[in-house]
């Protein structure tokens, strides 16, 4: 007999199990267990089978969420990523292939940022995803840079990382100084230590100093500021003369008009444009591209270090390129009057601006004329000069493609970038914008033309093909949904019901906001909600362009992932496989292109670095100064403010706004005062004073100015929800 009851609950049990597993991990209280049995099971009433569910609870088998409802634990994934910390202590988790940072909830470990952890995600809700940290893979071997300080005969690092909540403790080794900045690795951290312990690696020089800060940006985030001298004589090695074992087999464009468009201040050019009317009436443009792959062969300790460094960066005061200068700036830069072995997206076109043929192929060129950007414009304005015609047809055909583009649904935000004028010491003198004119347009959208081109050929490719595709995801429904309430703030109307109308009203909002103290941070919003550009041999759409089919090839010089689209392209072109072309298979095309995507975000981070080093180091000069602001972000300790003239952006903390007692209310998304009830919301215009400003830190402080009109404009308060 007790055998049969025992067998029985062990049925009992497994049909409760199955029951609950079946929906999912959703709740169900103790009579929908009971009414979804099986009838042999049912016996007696729903409170009878509350014993049997406790035990299970009991075993861990299953979860309670109150005294009658019940569910069965979903097997928890298990994630692999990347440690990341504010500086107000929150912990998130960087996962590859994850758009979304993860929450961490819990962890048994001392964790410190860019530490590689697994984790278990517990939770998934619509806007966050959280995680219990539960193994230590690896702590960080990151570089870190700090400043030397000397208490009570103990040398101490101080982090430029704001991460950090202690400073590190290092030993006594000759050449420390006071106020000195170093590279360091951490030692040992362990939870309710003293201070951590740390080495130094290098001293980069003394704290506040041009050069050593910008020494400081590039080690901090793991970029090479030099070439071994092994590569550097690779570089060197190789000849500018172009041999006619180099020109056989390409077509000579040498008596073809063809020039360049740059910036003022480029010291290499991978691009120029050539441009003849063929017999046939209709006009051709050829896109031609420097031929690094030519002289950057597969495997070559070249073709290691490029894809090492996988892009060139770009900071306020230099360029670290990818390639050595030799090569950069003197063999594959297409320099007027010389010439140079290019590969070309050579296309046919009428005068209706159809497309009547594209080709790609070698070619060898001499550019006639290197153009600015603002020379080129110039002429286009005064009508008259040298190549007006070609240059106002091929601006008239650009024009063309960007109707088209943006009529097919490409986003149109465009954010203002602007320039410093630094002095003979490398201390900025000015900031200026950087003006977006016609001529720089008409580079962009041929080039755009060129790279979309090469991808829709290589793609529709039978069978299909290995390649390298710029990926842009569509964003998700959630950051739709989120933007659609913060545009609806500002009065802007999204509709995000389908592709078609999202693309057109977003579209529509960039042109309503325009000139608005909102503008930026409008679109800045918008385009931190799409997802992040990528590499990929998988996917070859670009959401922001519109594109179907998208890739890199136009800049060769600077990025590793275009020299790849060359060579891939020519091996295809030839008959070959990527095997025979550079001995690859698909994981090592795999990997070179998250290393190109990887690299691409550290040297954009770097960027931003340098740029808010030499904005922190400009407002020294304007401390005391009053400038118009507009609230960029909010946070639980305070306001960022962008200031409006210099496009820099501050923080006014809310401990130092002393006409009220200010919190963030999460709920109405803005700054409230306790009494008087006066809100602050993002894209809301400010009066600010400039109170302090650290180029070390790179942090500019704020305080709002104060005045007699901080009462809502009407007379009565607003509605407010207390958490």
């Amino acid at each position: 007999m007790k055998e049969k009851k025992k067998q029985r609950t062990i049925l009992l049990e497994n049909m409760i199990i199955e029951v609950l597993t079946e929906n999912k991990g959703s709740i169900l209280n103790h009579k929908q267990i009971f009414s979804r049995l099986d009838p042999e099971l049912r016996i007696g009433q729903a409170n009878d089978i509350l014993p049997v569910l406790y035990n299970l609870v009991g075993e861990g088998k299953l979860g309670q969420h109150d005294k009658y409802k019940f569910y069965k634990p979903l097997a928890r994934k298990k994630v692999t990523g990347i440690i990341d910390i504010t500086r107000g202590g929150r912990v998130f988790l960087r996962v590859e292939d994850m758009e979304d940072d993860l929450v961490v909830e819990s962890s048994l470990i001392n964790l410190l940022p860019f530490d590689k952890v697994e984790a278990e995600i517990v939770k998934e809700g619509k806007k966050t995803v959280k995680a219990t940290v539960t193994s230590l893979i690896e702590h960080s071997t990151k570089t870190f840079v700090g400043v030397l300080q000397l208490k009570n005969k103990h040398w101490l690092v101080e982090p430029d990382l704001l991460k950090f909540q202690k400073p590190f403790e290092i030993k006594d080794r000759p050449g420390l100084h006071k106020g000195h900045k170093v590279s360091f690795r951490i030692l040992e951290y362990k939870r309710n230590q003293n201070l951590p312990k740390a080495e130094v690696i290098e001293v980069l020089g003394k704290s506040g100093e041009h050069k050593t800060e910008m020494h400081a940006i590039l080690t901090e985030f793991g970029l090479p500021e030099r070439f071994e001298d092994k590569v550097q004589e690779a570089s060197d090695s190789i000849s500018e003369h172009i041999w006619p074992e180099d020109i056989k087999g390409r077509e000579d464009y040498r008596e073809i008009l063809t020039f360049t468009i740059d910036p003022e201040t480029a010291k290499d050019f991978d691009d120029a444009i050539s441009y003849r009317r063929l017999d046939n009436g209709n006009f051709e443009v050829g896109v031609h591209i420097a031929d690094v792959s030519h002289y950057v062969t597969p495997g070559s300790i070249l073709d290691y270090e490029a894809l090492n460094r996988a892009t060139s960066v770009y900071l306020v005061d230099r360029v670290v390129p990818m390639l050595p200068f030799k090569l950069s700036d003197v063999v594959c830069s297409l320099l007027p009057n010389r010439d140079r072995l290019t590969f070309a997206v050579i296309i046919e076109v009428n005068d209706a601006f159809k497309i009547i043929n594209t080709r790609f192929a070698k070619t060898v060129i001499h550019s006639d004329k290197r153009f600015s950007y603002e020379e080129a414009q110039d002429i286009l304005n005064a009508g008259t000069g040298l190549y007006y015609d070609e240059l106002f047809h091929l601006n008239t055909f650009a024009k063309f493609l960007a109707e088209k583009r943006f009529a097919n649904g490409a986003m149109s935000f465009e954010s203002t970038e602007y320039r410093f004028v630094l002095d003979e010491y490398f201390k900025p003198v000015s900031m200026q914008v950087k003006q977006r004119q016609d001529t720089n347009k008409l580079i962009e959208e041929l080039m755009l033309l060129a790279n979309r081109s090469v991808a829709e050929f290589i793609y529709n490719q039978k069978p299909r093909k290995p390649f390298i595709y710029r990926t842009h995801d569509e964003p998700s429904e959630q950051k739709l949904e989120d933007l659609k309430r913060f545009l609806a703030r500002f009065g802007y109307v999204l509709h995000i019901d389908d592709e078609k109308s999202f693309r057109r009203s977003i579209n529509e909002v960039s042109k309503e906001v325009e000139g608005k103290p909102e503008q930026d941070v409008v679109r800045n919003m918008s385009i931190r909600s799409m997802a992040k550009a990528v590499y990929t041999p998988n996917k070859p759409s670009h959401f922001g362009l519109a594109f179907n089919y998208y890739t890199h090839f136009t800049s060769p010089i600077r990025r590793y992932p275009d020299i790849i689209a060359h060579r891939l392209l020519h091996g295809y072109l030839q008959g070959l496989s990527m095997e025979q072309v550079c001995g690859w298979d698909m994981a090592k095309l795999d990997f070179a292109c998250k290393q190109s995507s990887r690299m691409e975000m550290q040297a954009s981070e770097a960027e931003r670095a340098s740029i808010k080093y030499k904005q922190a180091e400009w407002m020294e000069t304007q401390v005391g100064k009053q400038f118009t602001g507009v609230i960029s972000g909010l946070t639980d300790f305070g306001m960022f403010v962008e200031i409006k003239e210099y496009k820099c952006e501050g923080m006014v903390r809310l401990n130092t706004m002393r006409d009220d007692y200010y919190e963030y209310d999460e709920h109405l998304m803005a700054v409230m005062g306790n009494r008087s009830f006066k809100q602050y919301k993002m894209g809301d215009e400010v009066q600010v004073i400039i109170t302090d400003s650290n180029k070390i830190k790179r942090t500019i402080d704020l305080e709002i100015v104060p005045e007699e009109t901080n009462r809502q404009k009407h007379g009565r308060k607003p509605h407010r929800r207390y958490k």
